[in-house]
């Protein structure tokens, strides 16, 4: 019965060792099917720069690493900022830039199936994650789970009560997003060459 239940954790452990290459796949089909128009392309690329301007704020209150990167969950758990709202504010951060992607193509089945497929993928992920951070901090873990959503915050932010990030600058939660912008770029530039 154990094992029933830690395969999804098992699941969701692989994927996130192989979550810089499962977006391949979706990356060349996004390239054989594309049929931008002026709409989504502009509404496309208005998601993906509002996806990537939030990565670049959340990754400066965890000083531009993830708290499960490698081995390292980090000396403290992070409730600070957009993690105030939301426990997993990066992958809501990944979506936007994500279907901004499937947006830009204006190929409507390819938006949900780019929505499915992260869906399934993080949702596993999360699970991963989550038993890591369960196990390091516990209690205090279990608490903030209780009272912080995963996803879907219980009422939006306004912009002036919003955090700013301390001791860290801007500077350098950009500079630690650049391959991620290098990732951004080079997918645009492939779909503009790939369009007809």
């Amino acid at each position: 019965m154990e094992d029933v239940r830690a395969q999804p954790i098992n699941w969701g452990k692989k994927l996130f060792e192989l979550r810089d290459y499962t977006p391949i796949p979706l990356i060349i089909l996004a390239l054989l099917v594309e049929k931008p128009v002026i709409a989504s392309v502009t509404f496309g690329l208005i998601l993906i720069f509002f996806g990537e301007a939030l990565r670049v704020y959340c990754s400066s209150f965890i000083t531009g690493i993830s708290r499960t990167r490698s081995s390292s969950l980090g000396g403290r758990l992070v409730t600070e900022g957009p993690f105030t709202f939301v426990r997993n504010p990066i992958y809501v951060s990944n979506f936007f830039v994500t279907i901004g992607l499937a947006v830009y193509t204006g190929v409507v089945w390819f938006v949900f199936l780019s929505i499915f497929l992260f869906c399934l993928q993080y949702y596993f992920i999360v699970l991963y994650e989550e038993s890591l951070l369960r196990a390091k901090f516990g209690e205090e873990y279990i608490e903030y789970c209780q009272k912080v959503p995963a996803f879907f915050p219980k009422k939006l932010p306004r912009l002036d009560a919003l955090e700013v990030p301390p001791d860290v600058s801007l500077s350098k939660a950009i500079k630690n997003e650049k391959r991620t912008f290098m990732a951004i770029f080079s997918v645009l530039f492939a779909l503009v060459l790939f369009s007809n």
